[in-house]
């Protein structure tokens, strides 16, 4: 059954590819900008690997839901960004600089902390008693393997190519790895849409809430610490959008628990109603500004 093999064996090629694309639009030069600006990286970092797990379970003891979709909204405030996150940054006209910088990093991170903190999450949920476990060197090797080891290749291909090469490449690159995914995602919508929450239920409303309420805290924070629009607007979408993929490779791949991978897929699939009402909302009010300054 597909639902049985696509995401073990797929996924986690999928994923890799995603983050050689990433790597592939790399260079030494994106990491230097974080001795540049260390305050938007530092507020950026600690605001989706720190305030998002926190939020989290914030929505976990406001609402009754099933321990496994507990774990899993968990779960997917842990993963990074991705490059889905670098796009949305880019059609709102954000610093893609430091989003690149900040899924880059967290990317560097994820591996060592998602184990250990998934399995006090496991503990603190009861699940542990019942045999859940996430082995945690195991896990770290999978996700370097898939995260970090990409990465590293991409931007070591690109020096290879060279710049201009690499630059001539990148589309094609990120057009085929962005219907991969997309298409995986669809294909387990399809295998697993009977066992998914219905759309009127307690786990759409934890997803809807996850991304939102992550989204608004990114904006009043980076807003508050005084930083850009472009930057606010960078640490908006950074903050709000996770790497669905990550955590449903843990779930279906590592772990093997089709019912923990569920809120995660079905996060990758809602997460995008109030991101694009939120691009839709920094292009109107751009409009709105240039309106205003032709006037004037």
């Amino acid at each position: 059954m597909a639902g049985e093999w696509l995401p073990q064996a797929v996924l986690p090629w999928i994923l890799a590819s995603v983050m050689l694309a990433m790597g592939l639009s790399l260079t030494a030069r994106d990491f230097t900008r974080v001795l540049q600006h260390p305050r938007r990286v530092a507020l950026g970092l600690g605001l989706q690997m720190l305030a998002l797990p926190v939020l989290a379970w914030v929505l976990v003891l406001l609402l009754p839901l099933p321990p496994m979709a507990a774990a899993g909204l968990l779960l997917v405030a842990l993963v990074p960004g991705g490059a889905t996150s670098n796009m949305f940054s880019y059609l709102v006209q954000g610093d893609l600089a430091l989003s690149v910088s900040l899924t880059a990093i967290a990317a560097m991170l994820v591996p060592f902390t998602l184990p250990l903190i998934m399995g006090w999450n496991f503990q603190l949920l009861g699940l542990a008693a019942e045999g859940f476990a996430l082995p945690y060197w195991s896990t770290v090797g999978q996700l370097l393997l898939v995260t970090v080891v990409p990465v590293t290749l991409g931007m070591a291909l690109r020096l290879w190519l060279g710049d201009r090469t690499a630059q001539a490449w990148l589309p094609v690159v990120k057009v085929f790895t962005g219907v991969a995914m997309v298409g995986i995602v669809v294909a387990l919508f399809v295998a697993y849409h009977q066992r998914l929450p219905a759309l009127v239920s307690l786990e759409t409303l934890a997803v809807l809430l996850l991304c939102m309420s992550a989204m608004a805290m990114g904006y009043r924070a980076s807003r508050q610490f005084g930083l850009p629009r472009e930057s606010s607007r960078a640490i908006t979408v950074e903050v709000g959008v996770q790497n669905a993929g990550v955590a449903m490779m843990v779930a279906f791949a590592i772990l093997q628990l089709p019912a923990l991978g569920l809120l995660p897929l079905l996060y990758g699939l809602l997460m995008n109603v109030p991101v694009f009402l939120w691009v839709f909302y920094c292009l109107w009010r751009d409009r709105q500004l240039v309106a205003v300054a032709e006037r004037s």
